[in-house]
């Protein structure tokens, strides 16, 4: 199929979209209202057409919403809108998850809250696939033409079926741009137990989140246990997200915990770990201090300024500027500046020096 004018009210989202766990951003929308006011509807949305004649969005959520508030708002011009509709054989229902996934990737990136969900739902939707298929050919045909970039063998067949689908299928089938240490983490993050995951979701990335995990959770004979109550956790959360914490910094807060011989004490490590990053800050600083060049003396000051004049001369001639007569007077009280003369002694020298040019005795 090919564009296609359809009534937005009869645009379905992808069935893919977890509508609790993706919320919008309303400053997204009302940017994208604007621009669509502005510039127009640009029709480069995506969609599929179901065998029962539903349409659903590949994506462009954030831009159908745009497009039905603008409408609720009086542009009703935009109540039917082109978008390019294809066959649910040419966009089937891996391809839909593949292109969600990506498109939360490109709003959300790192962000715990989305990546967790949208990697549950691809494993999910994995899981779903291999409990229904008996043999690896099954499938890979089910998987169609999404499988081209899944390496499965017999051997990692079985295993799959026996252990579920982990970080290196995901990754597989997402694809080049996704990090298989990326997913991995999201799925440490996600085994967790509730509260701890719940405050892993607040932190900038998935990969601090994981590690804020590895800050407060302690694994005893492969069993993941939490140490600490939900305020001392929070205390840490907020503590990486307040001073803006990198991970190598988070990490060094994880090794500096455990090494503690009263025990593991991550709000103690954090507070380390921050003055020893403001000590490295000032330290920098100072550093960059010492390295700029001294002030110029007076004197350097005015040789520049004479320099500049002379180039401005012999380029206009006698004809001055007015900003060149203005470098003149500035270059000419540095002059004074640097001898030290009151206006009242440079005012009768200059005097002088011009009776003794017209050939006349000073008076």
């Amino acid at each position: 199929m090919s564009f296609q004018t359809v009534a937005i009210d009869k645009i379905h989202d992808n069935p893919y979209r977890n509508t609790e766990a993706y919320v919008y951003n309303q400053k997204k929308i009302d940017s994208l209202k604007e621009s669509i006011a502005d510039t127009t509807f640009w029709e480069n949305l995506l969609a599929r057409k179901t065998k029962d004649g539903i349409i659903e969005l590949c994506y462009g959520h954030h831009r159908l919403q745009a497009i039905k508030q603008l409408v609720e708002e009086g542009m009703i011009e935009y109540a039917d809108i082109k978008i390019n509709v294809r066959s649910d054989t040419e966009i089937p229902n891996e391809v839909m998850l593949k292109i969600l996934i990506q498109e939360n990737k490109d709003e959300w990136g790192e962000e715990p809250g989305n990546l967790t969900m949208s990697l549950l739902q691809v494993q999910a939707h994995l899981e779903t696939l291999l409990a229904a298929c008996k043999t690896k050919d099954d499938f890979l045909k089910r998987l169609g033409s999404s499988a081209g970039s899944l390496k499965v063998d017999e051997r990692s067949f079985t295993r799959m079926k026996n252990a579920g689908v982990g970080a290196s299928v995901i990754q597989q089938f997402l694809g080049d741009t996704w990090s298989r240490q990326t997913i991995q983490e999201a799925l440490q993050v996600i085994q967790n137990d509730e509260a701890t995951y719940k405050l892993a979701q607040n932190l900038p990335s998935i990969t601090l989140a994981s590690r804020f995990q590895k800050l407060v959770i302690k694994d005893e004979d492969g069993e993941k246990k939490t140490m600490f109550d939900e305020q001392t956790q929070r205390q840490v959360a907020d503590a990486i997200v307040k001073n803006n914490l990198t991970r190598s910094e988070v990490e060094a807060a994880i090794k500096l915990s455990d090494s503690y011989q009263d025990g593991k004490d991550p709000v103690k490590a954090i507070k380390a770990v921050v003055e020893q990053k403001k000590g490295d800050v000032a330290a920098a600083k100072k550093a960059a201090e010492a390295e700029k060049p001294a002030p110029k003396e007076p004197v350097e000051k005015v040789l520049g300024f004479v320099d500049r004049l002379l180039e401005s001369t012999r380029r206009d001639r006698v004809n001055l500027a007015k900003k060149d007569i203005a470098r003149i007077k500035k270059a000419l009280m540095l002059v004074i500046e640097i001898l030290d003369m009151s206006d009242e002694n440079w005012r009768a020298k200059l005097k002088k020096e011009e009776e003794m040019a017209k050939g006349g005795a000073p008076a």
